[in-house]
């Protein structure tokens, strides 16, 4: 049976925590940026835009609202796809378990997260500083393209409670597809390479995007 929606509520609540704690410092960042050393030589209407673009990226649903939906989303989103990738690279490697199975065990072992966004939690709340460079994207530098964005979109994931949630991922998976302990950990570790790299395309995308030049001030 589906058992997974107690571990994705809990999820959301821990997300949701997060988020608000967040939201306080990230308003405070956008009213402190230093506007450019030349705007007062810029007509009232582009300075108006500057300020206006300050104001937006204070409000409440810069700082707030967008966050909390996009992690909502990738809870479920991750979810799904994580659940459907190790279900597809069980049955390739001999199981008959039902796509459910995968997804229940997936939803449960995703509840270290949850310890994760506690300590992020009480850190912000102690320090008043949001984690910038999260996992292992710490050791890459800034204003990568390429590969090396990829990479550190991939690093950004890397932590001790993915590592975490990998073993107990294994270990259900061993539990619900009926194979040797080889081939159900194969089968993990296949998913969990595919659905890492997945999750990395956003970043890798975001990091040429920047590279772009919009021809605009603010814009």
């Amino acid at each position: 049976t589906a058992v997974w929606i107690a571990p994705l509520l809990i999820l959301m609540a821990s997300a949701l925590i997060l988020v608000l704690v967040s939201a306080p410092i990230i308003g405070q960042a956008s009213q402190g940026i230093v506007p450019p050393e030349d705007l007062q030589y810029y007509g009232p209407e582009t300075q108006e835009q500057f300020q206006q673009a300050v104001n937006i990226g204070a409000s409440p649903v810069v700082t707030t609202v967008f966050p909390l939906l996009g992690k909502f989303l990738g809870i479920w989103v991750g979810w799904f796809l994580f659940g459907s990738i190790l279900h597809l690279s069980l049955t390739l490697n001999g199981s008959r378990s039902s796509n459910r199975s995968a997804l229940n065990v997936v939803a449960w072992a995703s509840l270290v997260f949850v310890l994760r966004d506690v300590i992020q939690t009480v850190y912000i709340l102690a320090t008043r500083q949001l984690i910038t460079k999260p996992g292992l994207s710490g050791f890459m530098t800034d204003g990568l393209t390429g590969m090396p964005a990829f990479a550190t979109s991939l690093l950004s994931q890397v932590d001790f409670y993915l590592i975490w949630q990998i073993i107990l991922v294994g270990i259900g998976a061993h539990q619900i597809s009926g194979l040797k302990a080889g081939k159900a950990w194969l089968a993990t570790i296949i998913a969990v390479l595919v659905f890492l790299a997945i999750k990395a395309l956003p970043g890798l995308i975001g990091a040429q995007l920047g590279t772009l030049s919009t021809g605009g001030m603010f814009f």
